[in-house]
């Protein structure tokens, strides 16, 4: 490698990361789509495949976007790809794919396990029209064992993975899903690392391969700080609230006019709270001295921080508790974090075309490269919208293209 570094005028004119990477995506829902996306803003030419007058389920909104232009839940997760519509219902709709498959690096799809094999698009038949090919194939559960063919999405993962069982007020409430799909994104983008470790493999081994990544695995993977607390130590858990079971004060507190955090991961944070909050006699008191005494007598402390912090509204204890550079946080609305200046300096917003909104803003890639910088190229594609485009790109004359209309197979 070399030791020299790029110069400024060098490093914008790098390419993007994926450039140069086709993707033939037929996911649907969030896990999938999600991963294409990252995939697209890395660079990589998206191109999504749904299914004439229908398209992918979560393009169905409320309001004024019809199916067709994508309700805003459709484009929060399918920036930065183009789509087309192939009906791979059709001996002639899996014909085409398996004609312009040798063209792409990468195929992305999130059926149950069999689905595609009985179509001829499984690993199998397509790695042997293109063998350097990156086959994603993402299932709920598996791809083989007693749930294999068990339908699932994010709330079942949510439930079945753990997440649920921890998540929630204690009191015998209901269990409580996280508010974010979780199990969706989380998915995506274990899927989207799967997929570029396999395109960097490829570069050694000159073959493509098969990764799959299972929903039930990724929620699991999210219980790597407590997980082996149960499996190996035996130990159970109910729902944590806002808490930590290990750490305390760690959980959100109710103050005059909301809620805030109070964030003890050390004693070091602790030791300076109570002269923060006005209260200096708590650092004396035996039953809170270290953290095992505190998580001990974790309901006698947080009911007496609960009395303190009703007293005043969020931005007194915030003042007092950061001036002791101790973490604390507003616990925000989705409102409050939109109004984040924060965010313009992250850049973590974009603005794109859409069809009936003339241009909105949407997320941007968390991802920042020095080199070769991420980018949303464009919104979330109209159903059918870049058919032709692609397909012409892709040797399919437009006589071919009509009668493959005409039949309703594009």
């Amino acid at each position: 490698m070399s030791e020299r570094e790029p110069s400024a005028s060098e490093t914008a004119q790098r390419p993007a990361a994926l450039h140069g990477v086709r993707v033939l995506d037929f996911s649907h829902q969030a896990a999938g789509p999600w991963a294409s996306t990252l995939l697209g803003d890395l660079g990589a030419d998206v191109v999504k495949v749904e299914k004439p007058g229908r398209g992918d389920s979560i393009r169905y909104g409320q309001g004024e976007d019809t199916f067709e232009t994508g309700s805003l839940n459709f484009w929060g997760l399918n920036r930065s790809k183009r789509g087309i519509t192939v009906d791979i219902g059709t001996d002639d709709g899996c014909n085409l794919i398996r004609r312009i498959v040798p063209r792409f690096d990468v195929v992305l799809e999130n059926f149950r396990p069999g689905v595609m094999d009985r179509k001829g698009l499984g690993w199998e038949a397509l790695s042997a029209l293109q063998p350097r090919l990156v086959y994603c194939a993402i299932t709920a559960f598996g791809p083989t064992g007693p749930m294999a063919q068990k339908p699932g999405m994010d709330l079942i993962l949510q439930a079945t993975g753990g997440v649920m069982g921890i998540t929630g007020e204690a009191q015998g409430r209901p269990p409580v899903k996280a508010g974010p799909p979780v199990a969706d994104i989380t998915t995506g983008i274990y899927s989207a690392l799967a997929v570029t470790s396999a395109l960097y493999e490829r570069e050694r081994s000159g073959k493509g391969q098969k990764v799959e990544v299972a929903m039930l695995d990724a929620v699991i993977s999210l219980l790597a700080d407590v997980g082996l607390k149960t499996h190996v130590g035996g130990r159970d858990f109910g729902p944590f609230g806002s808490g930590h079971p290990d750490i305390v004060p760690y959980q959100a507190f109710r103050a005059q006019d909301g809620f805030f955090i109070v964030a003890c991961l050390t004693g070091a944070f602790w030791k300076r709270l109570p002269a923060a909050i006005g209260r200096p006699e708590l650092q004396g008191d035996p039953r809170f001295r270290g953290m095992r005494d505190r998580v001990q007598n974790r309901e006698a402390l947080v009911a007496v921080l609960e009395e303190i912090f009703a007293a005043h509204p969020v931005a007194h204890w915030i003042e007092r508790i950061e001036a002791a550079d101790i973490p604390t946080c507003r616990v925000n609305s989705l409102r409050d974090v939109f109004a984040l200046e924060q965010l313009r300096f992250n850049e973590s917003l974009v603005r794109v075309p859409h069809p009936t909104r003339g241009e909105i803003e949407i997320l941007n890639s968390p991802i920042r490269m020095g080199g070769s910088p991420t980018e949303v190229k464009r919104g979330a594609p109209v159903l059918g919208e870049h058919t032709d485009e692609v397909l012409a790109e892709l040797g399919v004359e437009a006589d071919e293209r009509e009668r493959l209309r005409a039949a309703g197979v594009i």
